[in-house]
């Protein structure tokens, strides 16, 4: 019987143990978080973005030709040009640039062709040692070029908004190459004796130098973006190139200025209005071989972007 009763005392003990372990057990359980996942997700990639803006740039000339041994200067506004010209036959140009931005860094094309032509009244023609130079004034300038740059940027800073909602600013730096293709046409009145060479003449009594050639500038470059507000933004650059592997030096500036006009089937239209100047210095060959391009082109641009 004494045993009997010790062992349901030491039952009865355990029981009221193991109550009050349980009970204290589910109190922590309740007062400890739950443990987070040791699955991380994959971070999002970045998405791409695209920017196509077919454009018209209108430039001035100012600077100088030479063909075949025989310079022509120009100094000429777009407007004169304009004057003075036919479209299209002696006034034509395509220009379209391209973007696909990826986070942080971007990939750019500017394509150009321009064709102009100048008549002797825009232009002034003088003679080098090889060329005998009592031939007369200049007949007119025709020049045809394609002009192609590609070059990956990459955003080396960033700030927000300062102002309004949305705004904030960005700098990248770029490099990459410019291609060029040019052929010159330049006419000559005959005014008196000429080292004729191999000049062409013309049944007006005019002489005909023509030469084409191509080359390949390196450049590298900084731009500016700056957004004032969701749809307005201004894109200011600056480059320079060739360095003696194309052309002696160039450079080009550029401002372009976006508004938002509408979006339709998730493709943002903005208008573009902005200034471009491109200058080269480019020369091969000497005397009756030379060709030379020494020429600032600068004007307004006027575009639409279609950014998706």
């Amino acid at each position: 019987m004494v045993l009997t009763g010790k062992i349901n005392w030491i039952e009865g003990v355990i029981v009221t143990l193991g109550t009050l372990l349980t009970s204290i057990g589910s109190s922590v359980a309740a007062d400890i978080p739950p443990a987070k996942s040791i699955v991380t997700p994959a971070p999002a990639l970045e998405a791409w973005t695209f920017t196509l803006a077919p454009y018209v740039w209108m430039p001035s000339l100012d600077g100088s030709s030479t063909v075949k041994g025989r310079t022509t200067d120009v100094d000429v506004s777009f407007v004169d040009i304009l004057d003075h010209t036919k479209i299209p036959k002696d006034l034509f140009g395509v220009m379209a640039y391209f973007e696909a931005r990826n986070g942080r860094a971007s990939l750019f094309a500017d394509l150009l062709y321009l064709k102009v032509g100048l008549n002797g009244d825009m232009t002034r023609s003088r003679g080098v040692d090889a060329v005998n130079a009592s031939v007369g004034a200049s007949a007119g300038l025709k020049i045809e070029m394609v002009i192609a740059e590609v070059a990956a940027a990459y955003e080396i800073a960033k700030w927000g908004s300062t102002g309004a909602p949305g705004s904030g600013a960005a700098i990248d730096l770029y490099g990459g190459v410019r291609g060029w293709w040019q052929k010159a046409d330049a006419s000559l009145n005959l005014g008196g004796t000429v080292n004729v060479g191999d000049l062409t003449f013309n049944p007006d009594r005019t002489l005909t130098a023509s030469g084409s050639v191509s080359w390949l500038d390196p450049l590298v470059g900084v731009r500016l973006r700056q957004q004032f507000a969701p749809g307005m933004d201004l894109v200011i650059s600056g480059d320079v190139g060739g360095f003696g592997a194309g052309s002696k030096f160039s450079w080009q500036a550029l401002a372009a200025f976006n508004y938002k006009l509408f979006v339709r089937n998730n493709i943002t239209w903005s208008g573009m209005i902005g200034y471009k100047a491109l200058h080269v210095d480019y020369s091969e060959g000497s005397g009756l071989t030379r060709y030379e391009y020494n020429m600032t082109m600068h004007g307004p641009i006027l575009g639409l972007t279609a950014r998706f």
